[in-house]
């Protein structure tokens, strides 16, 4: 803080000491109330959560007032003569060294927990995986880490910092991907049309779960056909693709299969299988 101006002021000297220190007071709260105005209005035009907008006004707010009040009792100490003004800034790089030396983890952290909640890369109730390694929703999103609910309902914490990879299966759409094998004896021709009666079903039946572009569907289901011939199962392979609301991608690829059983049985018509042959040398 420049408060060289106070030179030309003629105080007694036992006043003089006082007078800067409530001086150096006032303008290092008038700072952080700017700093606390500013941060405020920057999160008005933000668009995020409101949980998560005070949870990062809180930490800056925090971090700057930390910083101006350290600053603030270095002057003030060196207004009465207990240290040097030459110390101020070593002090200060001394502190800014230490806490950077002893929080290169937490600082790491704080910075990719910024980015996740900027770019929104995941929300509360989001189903995600990090790392290939953790699957769950997400319950808690916090600058130093991520909370998930794993399925077997435990809860994972993992510093923000770690995550590398991030696959979001609730962002915006979802394709769904149902694939069945019509073994090879079996009457392709009906089976495929069969297949595509149930597209037709299942468009009809949840259309207000199917991802849509305005009023237009993005993607209905559809049957793309044969796509391979799967020599293990002893059948032709077929796949159902369609566009959905990514809350029922799981919703919706269950309720495909369920009919896919319901009337292949109602045609005779059986789904491919691993089966053995026993030949006899003799």
């Amino acid at each position: 803080m420049d408060l060289s101006f106070i030179k030309d002021i003629h105080f007694p000297n036992n006043i003089k000491p006082f007078f800067t220190s409530l001086l150096i007071l006032f303008v290092s709260f008038c700072l952080i109330r700017f700093v606390m105005f500013l941060t405020a209005k920057i999160i008005q035009i933000t668009k995020f959560n409101e949980q998560r907008e005070m949870t990062i006004k809180s930490v800056v707010d925090s971090v700057f007032a930390y910083f101006i009040l350290t600053l603030a009792i270095l002057n003030i100490l060196s207004e009465f003569e207990l240290i040097k003004k030459s110390t101020i800034l070593t002090g200060a790089g001394i502190i800014t060294l230490v806490a950077g030396l002893g929080a290169q983890n937490l600082i790491k952290d704080i910075i990719n927990g910024f980015f996740i909640l900027f770019e929104r890369q995941m929300k509360v109730g989001d189903y995600v995986s990090i790392n290939e390694s953790y699957f769950g929703t997400v319950e808690e999103i916090g600058l130093r880490s991520t909370a998930i609910r794993e399925w077997t309902l435990r809860k994972v914490y993992i510093p923000n910092g770690e995550i590398k990879t991030l696959k979001n299966y609730y962002k915006e759409k979802a394709r769904v991907i149902v694939e069945i094998v019509v073994p090879f004896e079996e009457d392709h021709s009906l089976a495929e049309k069969i297949l595509n009666q149930i597209c037709e079903t299942i468009n009809e039946k949840y259309d207000d779960k199917l991802y849509k572009v305005g009023n237009a569907n993005y993607s209905e289901f559809s049957l793309l056909g044969v796509i391979s011939l799967d020599g293990k199962l002893g059948g032709a392979k077929y796949i159902i693709i369609g566009v959905v609301n990514p809350h029922f991608q799981w919703f919706l690829r269950n309720r495909i299969y369920e009919h896919v059983l319901k009337i292949f049985k109602e045609n005779n018509i059986s789904i491919a299988y691993p089966r053995f042959f026993l030949h006899d040398n003799e």
